[in-house]
Order: C-alpha cells, then structure tokens, then sequence
C-alpha cells in the first residue's frame, strides 16, 4: 500500500497535516475502534447463528409419519422439554402433536438448573392425527438451546410446508 502524497491539509487551528498522514492516522483510527474490548481478544468466544447451531430437515415417512432429523454444532446442546410441535392449519387452527422424543442426556444448565438435553444428533419422531391431510396444514416445529460457552438462544420457532 503506497500513502505517499505531496497534498497537504490545513486544518483550522493552523497545523499542516500531510494527506498522507491524516489517511493513516484515520485508518488506524477505525481499525482500533473496530476491534472487540479486551487485551488479545482471546477471551471473547465466538458464537454460531442459531440455524447453524441447530440444523434440522423433515421427512414425511410415510401419510401419517413425519421424522424430523436434527444436528447439532459441537459445543451446543438442545433442550428436551423445550420441544413442541404443532399443525396449524389455513384458518389459523393449531393441533398439538405428541413427539416420540429419544432420552437426553443429563445436564446442570446455568439457566434451567439439572435438565436434559441433546448432544450432536437427534431424530423426532411425529404421528399425525388419522383425520389429518397433511397437505392442509403446515408444521409448526418450536425448540431452544444453548452454547457450552454461555450464550442461550432464545425460544425458536419454525413453520414449515407438509408435503407428500
């Protein structure tokens, strides 16, 4: 990066400033202000977008059958009884579904005290009500969960299309 410039600004109050300099002095400026507080940085950890901390995909398995299969970033972790899942349907209609939800594993949160929760990967397994199409409501797919690191997300909550 060359700065070399035979400009010069004179300021108000009388100093001469070569433009060159003022640029420097400038970038230098933001540069610092830029930074994140503290010595190295070091101690400030950095955290993953909640979607990519929690990725999900759905799978109608079969008419009534609907699988949801979830990963899960290294160093965070899902609530089990922060899941729900509902059909809403056109009108605004919401029917709550049970969950086959696997056992979690045990956990002292900072937040929610001794909880379970889910490391890496996970698979919900939904039945839906006999008297449902599933073209005719959408998925409701509500869930939370937190970085080992300290950052709780809040509540989320996902519609989705049900399609065959």
């Amino acid at each position: 990066m060359r700065l070399w410039c035979l400009n010069v600004i004179r300021h108000s109050s009388g100093i001469v400033w070569p433009s060159g300099a003022l640029l420097v002095a400038l970038l230098v400026a933001a540069s610092v202000s830029a930074q994140p507080s503290g010595l190295f940085n070091s101690s400030r950890p950095a955290f993953l977008d909640v979607d990519e901390a929690f990725q999900f995909y759905t799978s109608l398995d079969s008419a009534d059958d609907i699988s949801i299969h979830w990963t899960v970033a290294p160093e965070y972790y899902l609530y089990r009884d922060k899941f729900s899942f509902r059909l809403v349907a056109d009108d605004g209609e919401t029917r709550e579904l049970a969950a086959d939800m696997p056992p979690g594993s045990q956990h002292h949160d900072e937040f929610f005290g001794d909880v379970e929760v889910y490391y890496d990967s996970l698979t919900t397994a939904l039945a839906l009500p006999a008297d449902v199409r599933p073209q005719d409501y959408q998925l409701q797919i509500s869930y939370q969960g937190c970085a080992e690191a300290g950052l709780c997300y809040p509540p989320q909550s996902r519609l989705l299309e049900i399609s065959p």
